[in-house]
């Protein structure tokens, strides 16, 4: 078990699971299954993944870092013993369990993954304050119309898959299966590639979070500039979040192969 990335995609999912089900409260003995379907265990002060099992190497205490009773809920930051009376602490990358306190290093706050969310590999249209959609056509970028077609059609990938949040690395991939990618202030889809040229740093207009459908979201280049609708052109010149940077997400009508 390590603590490495920011993302919270496939790797970093875990789900809390009490023996017979119901609110999670602090003070229960729950078990947490990763992605893989394998139950977190600790024995001695190392913390693995390495079985589906539910046994006492795998049980551990939630309790509310506050010390209040009562359910767990997002946004609560938690401390997890295991059954060596230890609970789990990170530092630097590495996931270990070692000592009694419930302080910084071994505090963690719980993030639901809300299921309204865009996720990674959804089918997507972006919609420019002029009330027209981006679309690709061969290379070009622009927003010339407001349907809701094929080439008005994106689908929107982070690296971990799973829900996209604001702050994460996006890469757009139109209809032709290329990726939009921003080269100077040209806003163009050229290439399969998945490089700087096409990294794009997602941001919900309204804070942090989840991306939802229909939020108002402004995309960051690696320019540090973002993408703005100005009549039909795309381009990406300045660093405002302005009414030209705004698009807001739509859930598209239908995919494309």
């Amino acid at each position: 078990m390590q603590a490495r990335w920011e993302s919270q995609g496939t790797w970093q999912a875990i789900m809390i699971e009490k023996e017979h089900g119901g609110t999670v409260n602090s003070g229960d003995t729950v078990f947490l299954k990763t992605h893989t379907g394998a139950n977190i265990d600790i024995m001695g002060d190392a913390v693995q993944a390495r079985w589906h099992d539910r046994g006492a190497w795998q049980a551990m205490t939630i309790e509310k870092r506050t010390g209040d009773g009562g359910a767990i809920l997002p946004g609560d930051a938690v401390c997890f013993k295991a059954h060596t009376g230890r609970h789990l602490d990170v530092e630097d990358a590495t996931v270990r369990a070692r000592w009694n306190d419930c302080g910084d290093w071994q505090a963690m706050v719980i993030e639901k993954e809300s299921s309204g969310a865009v996720f990674s590999g959804a089918s997507i249209h972006l919609l420019a304050h002029t009330g027209k959609r981006i679309e690709v056509q061969g290379n070009a970028v622009q927003a010339t119309w407001s349907e809701r077609g094929e080439w008005q059609s994106f689908v929107i990938e982070n690296y971990g898959g799973r829900a996209i949040f604001s702050g994460d690395v996006v890469f757009v991939k139109a209809h032709t299966g290329t990726f939009v990618d921003i080269e100077g202030v040209e806003v163009q889809s050229r290439f399969n590639d998945r490089g700087d040229l096409q990294r794009l740093i997602i941001e919900r207009k309204d804070g942090n979070g989840a991306v939802m459908p229909g939020d108002t979201i402004f995309l960051r280049a690696s320019t540090g500039k973002m993408i703005e609708v100005e009549g039909a052109a795309v381009r990406a010149r300045w660093n405002d979040k302005g009414n030209w940077q705004s698009l807001i997400i739509e859930a598209a009508t239908s995919g494309y192969v």
